[in-house]
């Protein structure tokens, strides 16, 4: 039976391409292709100034990767990257996995992207 799928995008949000992994989660590609994801991340230091806190370009210590809205660690996310330090995110914004401690010039109030907002924000639909 042929299904639908119906994605909200908040604020405009690009749409990710996604690949399913071996273990049958359905992943953005920059999560699963080293060089995807490393081009997307050299973009962003090119283009969006993203960096680490230590650069001497002054920042906010509360406008950090790990607070930014477009910061996403749902559980499915930190499963796609593979990480279980905790200390990654995918940036839905800029499309690349992001160290929580960085910064960048399109940080935004209201995040991260956890999977208890992510349940929330289905139940208000």
């Amino acid at each position: 039976m042929a299904g639908i799928m119906i994605t909200i995008i908040p604020d405009g949000m690009p749409v990710d391409q996604m690949e399913e992994t071996e273990e049958g989660y359905t992943c953005p590609l920059p999560t699963q292709d080293e060089e995807l994801n490393a081009e997307n991340r050299e973009m962003a230091v090119e283009q969006h100034n993203y960096r680490e806190p230590n650069t001497g370009v002054s920042f906010r210590s509360d406008q950090v990767c790990g607070s930014c809205a477009m910061f996403n660690q749902t559980d499915d996310m930190l499963e796609c990257l593979g990480d279980e330090s905790g200390n990654t995110g995918y940036c839905q914004s800029l499309k690349f996995a992001c160290m929580k401690e960085n910064t960048c010039d399109e940080w935004a109030e209201g995040g991260p992207i956890t999977s208890d907002l992510q349940e929330e924000y289905k139940d208000n639909l």
